[in-house]
């Protein structure tokens, strides 16, 4: 079915009070019972991680990684989630120090995931009643989110008026966020989290009447990289949940539309803004990288493969960002990067990506710590980057404990039982 057309069957199923997902999978169980599964795919993949070429035209080596220092990457993670502590209000916490945010001092959509993420790692990488009330208390208050009136998930805590405006990347990574945390406790409730995220994000986020894009937000200013990036990742991960093809089908619209349109930098990496070709940020790769690696694995086809590993290949690639190895644009965008490449990097048994992550866990340990003793600085030293992150903020903190969290799963020695090459764990 045409993507233009479950766009319209959404729309009307949802005026009519109808199960879009139980009626979709009718007509799917029709109409595309003939895509294979990953299990059938099992064994009929050629293809060498390491025979994998750049983009570039210069064909560089693959960066020479120092030998990072290890550290205890659970420990600090646990730290950081008592940091949290100084930005605490009430019963939950602010974007800023001392709750100096004005009128709208809670913790937003992006402040929020970051720790939410963290303490999801931190269940798989080490279950226990504590952690796994740590996971509950991050679900449940970001549930709050949830504006019903709009159908999606607001970037403020119980923002319910029609009228509120809602971003199609904080729906796609809040949705990520929530399904890590059932891949942690196997709850349903946020595995419907996690599809009323992607529901939303399919009926309202994608250009069909202009011939494809992510729009950033409800308003429409212009197509965004980072919301395309979260959204597809998020309905592959999905399918492979929950098996509802739509959301195999729209992630695939997605990074078919960016493999053609969004990709117009010289070494072909994805763009924060499709028309604005500087444009380039790590955080938009990984996912997009990550996403199609998991399309080829459940039958799609050898050549989301290909890019995949071309892309991460470029990625590696010696002198192809300035930074080398040390990414310091912005904490709360450079751990999304690492964490989802090394998700690749176990999937695909690539130690590089794990490797790239520890010596940023290894700086940050050292160089992340302000006068306050609170992760509030640059990994690498100096200032940050990104000019979004503001002195003082709740994301900071908590998108560098979510990097030490992410790499104690991928790090820990079970990490075969924990990551995204895991199976879930069994119901409470």
């Amino acid at each position: 079915m045409p993507t233009h057309l479950f766009h319209q069957l959404r729309i009307a199923l949802k005026a009519h009070g109808l199960p879009w997902l139980a009626v979709l999978g009718a007509v799917f169980a029709a109409g595309l019972a003939t895509i294979p599964t990953a299990s059938a795919q099992a064994g009929t993949m050629a293809i060498e991680e390491s025979t994998f070429e750049p983009f570039t035209p210069w064909h560089q080596p693959p960066m020479a990684l120092p030998e990072p220092t290890v550290v205890g990457y659970l420990a600090l993670a646990q730290q950081g989630y008592a940091q949290a502590n100084r930005w605490r209000s009430g019963n939950w916490y602010c974007e800023y120090l001392a709750c100096a945010n004005g009128p709208y001092s809670l913790l937003t959509v992006w402040g929020e995931v970051p720790m939410f993420e963290a303490v999801d790692a931190l269940e798989l990488a080490q279950p226990s009643a504590a952690h796994r009330a740590m996971v509950d208390r991050f679900g449940h208050a970001s549930e709050r989110f949830w504006n019903s009136s709009i159908g999606g998930y607001a970037p403020y805590p119980n923002d319910t008026g029609r009228g509120a405006e809602a971003w199609f990347d904080d729906n796609g990574w809040l949705g990520l966020a929530f399904l890590n945390a059932y891949k942690a406790t196997h709850e349903d409730r946020f595995l419907q989290d996690a599809q009323r995220a992607f529901h939303f994000i399919a009926t309202y986020g994608w250009d069909y009447a202009g011939g494809g894009g992510m729009w950033w937000n409800t308003e429409h200013p212009y197509h965004s990289g980072p919301a395309l990036a979260s959204d597809t990742l998020l309905g592959v991960l999905l399918y492979n949940e929950d098996h509802d093809p739509s959301q195999l089908q729209d992630a695939k619209t997605y990074v078919d539309w960016a493999n053609a349109q969004d990709a117009n930098d010289e070494r072909k990496l994805y763009l924060e803004q499709s028309n604005q070709p500087l444009s380039v940020n790590d955080y938009v790769q990984a996912p997009l990288i990550f996403a199609q690696y998991l399309l080829c694995k459940d039958g799609q086809g050898e050549a989301y493969c290909v890019r995949a590993g071309r892309t991460a290949a470029t990625l590696a690639e010696t002198n192809v960002t300035k930074a080398g190895y040390r990414y310091n644009y912005g904490p709360e965008y450079d751990t999304i990067y690492l964490q989802w490449m090394m998700a690749y990097g176990q999937a695909t048994g690539d130690p590089y990506w794990l490797k790239l992550a520890e010596l940023s866990d290894a700086a940050a340990s050292h160089d992340a710590t302000n006068g306050e003793g609170l992760w509030l600085s640059s990994w690498w030293g100096g200032p940050i980057a990104d000019p979004e992150t503001h002195a003082g903020m709740f994301r900071t903190m908590a998108a560098t404990t979510s990097l030490f969290a992410w790499t104690g799963v991928y790090a820990s020695a079970q990490s075969s039982t924990s990551g995204y090459g895991a199976k879930p764990p069994a119901s409470p």
